[in-house]
């Protein structure tokens, strides 16, 4: 039966809703500083800069820095001039590097721009690295994260857990700063189009050769096709900038519009990119930990091993290890725990409002005094119930939590015991000696090519992975008196 009343209540309450909406949108709506074109915006400038300053000390909290001042004054002064001749040179702009193994690059509102410690060692030339730098000051200078905030908020959703790239970051999405979710974000195909486009604007006004962006793009396709998401940090260039099958082609389409007049006399600036890498750290430092074959975790800085099953997607992130199970719905995590002692730790934890507690007992693992218990927490998205264990070791505190969803506990229980029970000392001399590998800058006095070298000179990767590294194939010829980027050193044992 109808009730004219009530229906009417509701659509006047629907009426009032899209009203509020489209006043708001239309009170939102903003010129795009780099494009002139219309965007939605609900943060000014000087809200947007205030955001990128305080999310920037929490990425940097949370991610060291490259410890190589020389390397990272080389970058800001490329990245200065980049943003000097863009739409918004008066921006706090900073370009620095993140020590993390990962291919990837990211920018911040309203400044902040840093660039990966593994990017560093695919770029070939000072045009590649100019590209990647010019596309990330487009993303800031033409607002982009800025309108996804913006979006929701209108929409009140603050930051979206499905705009982020990493199942296992989403799966802790809780326990992230809004810096490192909008770290997380993943920038939709206009945007990306729009900065290439920007990119190529830029570097192109500062004299590097802009068809280098074709290059890198083309090099960042191969690497990955041929490689998953290395276990770092951060996810990789393509999982939070997407790619389209044509995107090569959209980039080669950009810089095909530049006269040939304006790219005579370009700078290219490859010996000079290449000496100033040579001796970076290639892939992950094994002495901040890292995972073998098998699925454990051995840390040689800190002597310790934790065994993970081996199916498990893990991921060794700079505070924390993170290991997610094949079916998404289950978590172990290792980290440093507050509090002087197991004890102490697990009083404050166990204690805390909201979450209630079973079977809590002091036990010792491997020769250390620890303490473990039950736990049962209401959330946003639901219960959740696992194990959290504390355990000092050398002097420090280590909380391995494990977690899934209501009901699933009995499941999962073993998983986390047998997690929390393998911690012991690391007593592996070959993975306690464990270096990294590094770049190392060579001059081939013959032409030849990278299959030939490989099998003449060897490395710790595979030829395939160094032709990738150099932007060619392993066939391709490189002439005398070229240089090119070698791997060397060893992979860390077990890996």
């Amino acid at each position: 039966m109808n009730r004219p009343g009530r229906t009417g209540s509701i659509r006047s309450h629907l009426v009032t809703g899209l009203a509020t909406l489209v006043m708001l949108g239309s009170s939102a709506c903003a010129t795009n500083p780099a494009t002139g074109g219309t965007m939605l915006s609900l943060v000014s400038e000087s809200q947007e800069i205030q955001m990128g300053q305080e999310y920037m000390q929490q990425v940097e909290a949370t991610m060291p820095l490259l410890d190589n001042l020389e390397l990272e004054a080389y970058v800001n002064a490329m990245g200065q001039d980049l943003a000097a001749i863009s739409e918004r040179p008066d921006l706090p702009w900073s370009f620095k590097i993140v020590d993390d193994p990962v291919v990837n690059a990211f920018a911040l509102p309203g400044g902040p721009v840093y660039l990966t410690r593994g990017i560093l060692g695919y770029f070939s030339s000072e045009a590649e690295m100019a590209s990647v730098l010019g596309h990330e000051i487009g993303h800031i200078t033409a607002r982009h994260s800025v309108e996804q905030i913006s979006r929701q908020q209108l929409m009140g959703l603050g930051l979206l857990v499905g705009a982020i790239a990493s199942p296992v970051v989403r799966q802790n999405l809780e326990g992230l700063s809004m810096g490192l979710q909008v770290l997380f974000l993943s920038y939709g195909r206009d945007d990306e189009h729009q900065s290439d486009m920007l990119g190529v604007r830029y570097a192109l006004k500062s004299d590097y050769d802009v068809t280098e962006a074709v290059t890198m793009h083309e090099k960042l396709g191969r690497l990955s096709a041929q490689t998953a998401e290395a276990g770092g940090g951060i996810p990789s260039w393509l999982s939070t900038h997407p790619s389209s099958a044509d995107r090569v082609q959209r980039i080669q389409a950009i810089v095909d519009t530049v006269s040939p007049a304006n790219l005579e006399g370009v700078t290219l600036g490859r010996d000079e990119y290449l000496r100033k890498i040579d001796g970076l750290m290639f892939g992950e430092n094994p002495r901040e930990g890292y995972f073998q074959a098998s699925g454990r975790f051995v840390h040689p800085d800190l002597a310790f091993r934790l065994d993970y099953p081996s199916d498990w997607q893990k991921a060794n992130m700079p505070q924390q290890v993170v290991a997610l199970s094949p079916a998404e719905d289950a978590i172990v995590q290792l980290m440093l725990a507050s509090g002087t002692g197991h004890a102490a730790a697990a009083r404050e934890f166990f204690e805390q409002e909201g979450l209630t507690s079973r079977q809590i007992q002091r036990v010792t693992v491997n020769g250390n005094p620890a303490t473990v218990g039950y736990f049962q927490a209401q959330t946003e998205n639901g219960v959740l119930e696992g194990l959290a264990g504390f355990l000092d070791y050398d002097g420090r505190t280590f909380r391995i939590l494990g977690y899934t969803v209501q009901g699933k506990l009995r499941s999962y229980d073993s998983v986390f015991r047998g997690v929390f029970d393998s911690f012991a000392r690391l007593t592996d001399r070959a993975a306690l000696n464990a270096q990294p590998m590094r770049i190392d800058i060579i001059r081939v006095d013959n032409a030849t090519t990278i299959a030939q070298l490989s099998r003449s000179r060897g490395s710790p990767v595979a030829a395939s992975e160094l032709a990738i590294v150099n932007g060619i194939d392993v066939n391709d010829t490189i002439p005398a008196d070229t240089l090119i980027k070698w791997v060397v050193g060893q992979k860390p044992p077990g890996s």
